[in-house]
């Protein structure tokens, strides 16, 4: 019979797993608050782009705007199994960096493109970067933590994303209109800007090259099968675990839901500040302003969801995150004016349902993926996510620009509470008995 293996070190209220130490978990920390901040600023200044540098009409802004995320999931959908495989022979370091200096030269080129077609290819280079550094720093935050303190652990990591995402917001998103007031023109000061957002990525791989743990995940035996091979039996576990298959679905959703902010929040209000007069440098910054004020209420709410996730079923957390995003998107699509009173308080919502699905759907990840294949499923993860901002992007951009401005949120919220449905029935079907917490398969 093997030895147990032994306990990991204590960080504060957390356990962490063995092979772990406090400094590398202090690097996750790092990596949850550059790199979920860095991957969505791209939405976020691509409108002053569009306007100011290609000056796309607004009629048609819409289009491109989903036509370019669709090009970026593709990348990842088709990456992200095999990234994930790979990384359980390399380890998540040297990918998760390699990611960030890839995201870093997107952001370099990004602001010289000329045309739609430039702007399509040098997507394409910040894709792959988005294909490797978010789900290294994700497979990172499954690593780092035993079961029973996962959902705590995720929801500190989540609450790091969303200050990431609203710093980002407010800062950078604001720098084109300060650059500008420094004597910059328009095309400089989009250049400034997105040359910004590269240096922080190129800082970022640094310090997470020095701190986060080398060599293979402890565990990670499947890493000797073909890639090919594990990224199957990722499918097959979740043909035989109901809770798995939800947990992928969620995946679809809560990638979808923070794209949809990311990208349509964003334009909604740039192009509803320049019909009021604002230049597109103010819109971009009012976009900014908001879309960071739904990331500070994710920030306000993850870990406390994350402490409520320990304390119940994992698949109850998420069926209450799912209530709570379904609420709040649907609400959101009904807004006609966003800057009216009764935005912020429905913009709250939708950050406290955007976190709460990550949350939960993270917590049941690591609970349902095994140990020994822990890579494949978190990229089949990922790649299902990627499947989720596909359809947000395509499809919500051609209902943004064919229906109306806020009919991609109502569209999310459906999703949402279809989902929900599948989760409450998964849940009644499960054993009353059942702990709060299991130990994940494989281990």
């Amino acid at each position: 019979m093997p030895a147990p293996a032994p306990a990991g070190q204590r960080l504060g209220i957390f356990r962490l797993a063995p092979g772990w130490t406090r400094g590398n978990a202090a690097s996750v920390w790092f990596a949850s608050l550059t790199t979920i901040g860095l991957a969505a600023f791209l939405s976020i200044g691509q409108p002053y782009l569009l306007n100011e540098v290609l000056q796309v009409p607004a009629a048609e802004q819409g289009r491109l705007t989903g036509a370019l995320g669709l090009v970026q999931e593709l990348i990842v959908i088709t990456l992200a199994g095999f990234v994930g495989a790979w990384s359980d022979r390399t380890g998540r370091r040297p990918l998760l960096c390699l990611g960030l200096v890839l995201m870093g030269a997107g952001y370099v080129v990004f602001p010289f493109a000329g045309s739609e077609v430039e702007l399509v290819a040098y997507r394409l280079l910040f894709a792959v970067g988005v294909a490797m550094a978010p789900l290294m720093m994700q497979a990172c935050v499954v690593d780092a933590i035993e079961e029973q303190s996962r959902a705590r652990w995720v929801g500190s990591n989540n609450l790091l994303q969303g200050l990431g995402v609203a710093l980002v917001s407010f800062v950078l998103a604001a720098s084109f209109g300060w650059f500008q007031r420094q004597g910059a023109t328009p095309v400089a000061a989009a250049r400034y800007g997105f040359w910004c957002a590269a240096a922080l990525a190129l800082v970022a791989a640094g310090v997470l090259a020095l701190g986060l743990p080398r060599g293979a995940p402890v565990g990670a035996v499947a890493r000797r099968q073909p890639v090919h091979r594990q990224m199957g039996e990722a499918l097959r576990l979740a043909t035989r675990s109901p809770v798995l298959a939800v947990t992928y679905g969620a995946a679809f959703i809560g990638r979808g839901d923070f794209t949809i902010i990311g990208a349509f929040l964003s334009l909604w209000i740039t192009q509803a500040g320049i019909e009021r007069g604002m230049t597109p440098a103010e819109g971009a910054a009012l976009g900014g302003r908001l879309f960071g004020t739904v990331q500070l209420a994710a920030v306000g709410f993850a870990f406390f969801f994350g402490m409520l996730t320990d304390r119940v079923r994992r698949i109850t957390g998420l069926c209450v995150a799912l209530a709570i995003a379904t609420a709040g998107y649907v609400l959101l699509g009904t807004v006609a004016d966003p800057f009216g009173p009764g935005f912020v308080p429905i913009a709250v919502l939708v950050g406290m349902g955007e976190v709460s699905v990550i949350v939960a759907s993270s917590a049941l990840l690591g609970q349902e993926a095994p140990r020994d294949n822990r890579g494949p499923v978190i990229g089949f993860f990922n790649a299902v996510g990627g499947l989720g901002i596909l359809f947000a992007t395509g499809v919500g951009g051609i209902v943004f620009d064919t229906i109306g401005r806020t009919a991609p949120f109502t569209m999310m919220g459906l999703l949402n509470l279809l989902l929900l449905v599948a989760a409450l029935a998964v849940r009644a079907r499960l054993p009353a008995a059942a702990p709060v917490t299991a130990t994940p398969r494989g281990d």
